[in-house]
């Protein structure tokens, strides 16, 4: 077992925790009802990223995702203020 304790569940439960994180995202920035699609998409870009919140947020707030028209059309929209602060 390694030293840091972190990097081992990391390491062990990659997927899970990325897709825990893609539907928090989701849910907070753009609807209340993600498909399975848009979390793997999600969730693979958080991946990519080496789980860098910053990056994956950044990646999202530009994606299509964001202005779509399921996004749009969300009761939970914030205008860009409210996503930077």
């Amino acid at each position: 077992m390694p030293d840091n304790i972190i990097d081992y569940i990391f390491s062990k439960r990659q997927y899970a925790i990325s897709m825990f994180l893609a539907d928090k995202f989701y849910r907070f920035y753009i609807a209340q009802n993600p498909t399975r699609q848009e979390l793997d998409m999600i969730a693979n870009k958080i991946i990519e990223n080496n789980f860098d919140i910053y990056l994956t947020v950044k990646w999202l707030l530009a994606s299509d995702l964001m202005y779509s028209k399921k996004s749009l059309n969300s009761v939970i929209y914030k205008n860009p203020l409210e996503l930077v602060i």
